[in-house]
């Protein structure tokens, strides 16, 4: 079981590089075919066929094999065992034309009640055919990317499946993030970070990926820490480690640097009270012109934030509505 749900890096490399270019194929004749033996596909609101015949893409869905995956792979499966194929769960598929000129069946939606369909069978299961929709448009590279997204909705994609999925939608849709946030049913800010992950050294996306951080952690350092980034989540393993906590997912309080940042968000106001007391004290004045400077900086950034803060508190009735056609720098 270890072995079944162990994740590769060149696997992890394929879904990030997968590539297709699909010929689309005839759906009368692939259906006509059969299963080879004789026994053609029926229609008629669906088509009912052979799951044994449905065949999968190499690298297309991009779905962790993870440990929770196969635990609810393993639920269907018992589930199909006991009480067959659920005929309202049709499967999605595409007939793409193969490069000897026959024409195949390939799976579109619905990966894992395929493969827990196969594993009932392989169980002693009979099932003969299952229903299947047919999906003759847009199956292009890009509208099946999207199709990723848009078939997921019973189980949301984790934060790095995103990842993967809008790095691909990127080459169709580059330097565009509020693009591919339409595209894909996302906020453009979930673009850039997925982008930012995925773009990032592949150790802390493998770690996004089998929970040994958390995706908002691993962004947040990025964007502070920048090519430094690894070094500083590692050093906050090797500190939870010491603490007895190497089995958890990275905390914040290990990564370096974020209990002093938690400490200074918290004295911020006291310290700007203090700041303010010490400007009007009379004594400020023998204070040397450099220090002085300081503290004015300091106060300042309080000022400014406070009229972005202002700027902010905007009346409902005349506050705009969010534009995902601005494209996001």
């Amino acid at each position: 079981m270890t072995e079944a749900i162990e994740n590769s890096s060149t696997e992890h490399q394929l879904d990030l590089d997968f590539r297709m270019t699909i010929v689309k194929g005839n759906i009368k004749t692939a259906m006509k075919h059969g299963d080879g033996k004789g026994r053609s596909f029926t229609a008629g609101d669906l088509w009912w066929v052979s799951p044994k015949c449905i065949k999968v893409i190499p690298g297309y869905n991009i779905r962790v094999k993870s440990r929770s995956y196969h635990e609810k792979l393993k639920e269907l499966e018992d589930a199909i065992f006991h009480n067959g194929f659920n005929k309202d769960s049709a499967i999605s598929v595409i007939v793409i034309k193969d490069e000897d000129g026959g024409q195949s069946i390939y799976v579109k939606r619905g990966h894992r009640r395929l493969q827990a369909t196969l594993g009932a069978i392989a169980r002693g299961k009979v099932i003969d055919t299952i229903p299947c929709i047919i999906a003759s448009d847009n199956i292009s590279e890009e509208d099946m990317t999207a199709d990723l997204f848009d078939s997921n909705n019973g189980e949301l994609l984790t934060p790095y499946e995103m990842a993967v999925g809008v790095k691909r939608m990127s080459r169709f849709i580059p330097d565009d993030h509020a693009a591919i946030a339409r595209r894909l049913g996302l906020w453009p800010a979930q673009v850039s970070d997925a982008l930012l992950l995925i773009n990032g050294p592949i150790e802390i996306s493998e770690y996004v990926r089998d929970d040994v951080i958390s995706f908002t952690l691993a962004v947040q350092i990025l964007e502070e820490h920048g090519p430094k980034a690894l070094q500083v989540i590692e050093q906050g393993r090797a500190r939870a480690a010491a603490a007895g906590n190497s089995t958890e997912k990275l905390k914040p309080r290990f990564v370096p640097g974020k209990v002093i940042k938690k400490a200074v968000t918290n004295a911020a106001p006291t310290m700007r009270t203090a700041i303010q007391d010490i400007r009007q004290d009379s004594g400020f004045q023998h204070l040397t012109p450099e220090n002085q400077q300081k503290l004015d900086a300091i106060l300042e950034q309080f000022r400014l934030a406070e009229e972005e803060e202002e700027k902010l508190n905007v009346n409902p009735s005349t506050e705009q509505q969010l534009n995902l056609n601005t494209t996001e720098e």
